[in-house]
């Protein structure tokens, strides 16, 4: 683990809450007032249930140069909760940089995960190259699409929408969250305290709720907005949708088409495979936006693809005993891992009836790749037949069972709709 003489990591205290708070100032928000960010971040202070803070305290001053925060998470995957850390907040102070402070911190909070047997860890970077480095995986793709309000279909299934009323709809739409959770990859179990932040009264912040008979089937969490430029454009964008039924879908795209009277610009938010830009009537950016020149004078800007949260795998065994595979005839492989903060490691599983086995009877086929690219494996965003093409990932023995591991780890690939 890497040594830095004079630094003590230790949880976070009550009493550090002020130098925590401007840890954070400096970190992600210099042009914020240091009361800005304890109101905003630290509303309920250091203790909340799922999370534990973290500082790195130099010994000669006494104070506090880098800090960072553990979340408790449920991540959903094919069809199961796999537990999970978060980390968040990683804040390392301006004059401290360049020290191996941050890489202190992560090494913490891998082996916090390692002794709870956790099979993985999630986080929003930065920069996608330095976690990269130190083994973390892109894996959080989402589309982001920025139409015209009047481009929309006008579903009649409109007419299901409600306000959201939090004394009546809040339990319901928790729970109803809870059941889309499960069936896609990615998506948080949320507790109490997630969900709250989801839905807490913000300014120019809105929720609408789809129902049928009174029951809520879907809803829509909308962030009004200026754009930029021109300030006098109002947007709706799109901070997450739920539908559990066509229906539901229908009547959230059709009460946002609803209001191109009021908004130019509807800002959709969402995953890979979602259906919504063949809805549109126009294939297009929203033309009241800035133009971008197009590329081959042929094509039209629709979307953009946003890189988001990464992935690392942490205790190999557990992350492969829980995570279903697509049912074929059995084999084995064994995977010869680089990892540049926990070093060489080696895992090798069976492959049978739905999920994986570790042994420790190494197989006759080999694969050598990094901790990242297992990661990308693991969570269905990359295939083996793509890694070896650019030779990202070395087999020693049949190579035809890179085909059997494709298919084994096949999934949708991880969406989240929460930040932290």
């Amino acid at each position: 683990m890497t040594q830095i003489p004079g630094i003590t990591l230790r949880p976070a205290e009550d009493g550090d809450l002020p130098q925590i708070v401007n840890l954070d100032r400096l970190s992600f928000a210099p042009l914020s007032t240091n009361a800005e960010i304890e109101r905003e971040w630290y509303g309920q202070g250091l203790a909340l249930p799922d999370r534990s803070l973290f500082v790195a305290e130099q010994g000669m001053t006494g104070l506090a140069v880098g800090s960072y925060a553990q979340l408790r998470l449920g991540v959903c995957f094919e069809g199961q909760v796999l537990p999970a850390m978060g980390l968040s907040a990683v804040a390392v102070a301006p004059h401290f940089r360049g020290q191996k402070l941050a890489r202190l911190l992560l090494e913490h909070a891998i082996a916090d995960g390692q002794a709870q047997q956790l099979p993985l860890m999630m986080l929003y970077p930065f920069q996608h190259g330095f976690y990269r480095k130190l083994g973390w995986a892109w894996v959080g793709r989402s589309h982001q699409y920025r139409v015209a309000a009047r481009h929309l279909p006008s579903y009649t299934e409109r007419s299901h929408i409600v306000p959201y009323d939090p004394f009546q709809h809040e339990p319901v739409l928790q729970a109803l969250y809870q059941r889309a959770a499960l069936k896609h990859n990615g998506w948080l179990k949320r507790w109490d305290w997630q969900w709250q932040s989801r839905v807490k009264p913000v300014t120019g912040r809105e929720v609408y709720c789809y129902t049928e008979a009174g029951e809520p089937l879907g809803y829509v969490i909308v962030q009004f907005a200026r754009l930029e430029p021109p300030q006098k454009l109002l947007a709706a964008i799109v901070q997450e949708w739920v539908a559990t039924t066509p229906a539901a879908y229908r009547g959230l795209v059709g009460f946002l088409a609803s209001l191109r009277d009021q908004l130019s610009t509807i800002v959709w938010n969402t995953y890979t495979d979602d259906p919504f830009p063949h809805l549109l009537r126009e294939q297009r950016r929203d033309p009241a936006l800035a133009a971008i020149a197009s590329e081959f004078g042929w094509t039209h800007h629709l979307g953009t693809i946003n890189a988001g949260f990464m992935w690392r795998l942490v205790d190999l065994e557990a992350a492969f005993r829980l995570r279903p595979i697509a049912v074929q005839p059995l084999f084995q492989l064994t995977f010869q891992l680089t990892d540049p903060m926990l070093g060489e490691r080696t895992i090798t599983a069976d492959f049978v009836d739905g999920k994986m086995y570790p042994t420790t009877q190494p197989a006759a086929t080999q694969i050598k790749t990094s901790i990242e690219h297992l990661t990308e494996l693991f969570a269905g965003f990359r295939r083996s037949r793509d890694l070896l093409w650019t030779g990202e990932l070395e087999v020693e023995g049949d190579r035809a069972l890179l085909s059997s591991l494709d298919h084994a780890w096949a999934s949708t690939p991880p969406f989240c709709w929460d930040f932290f």
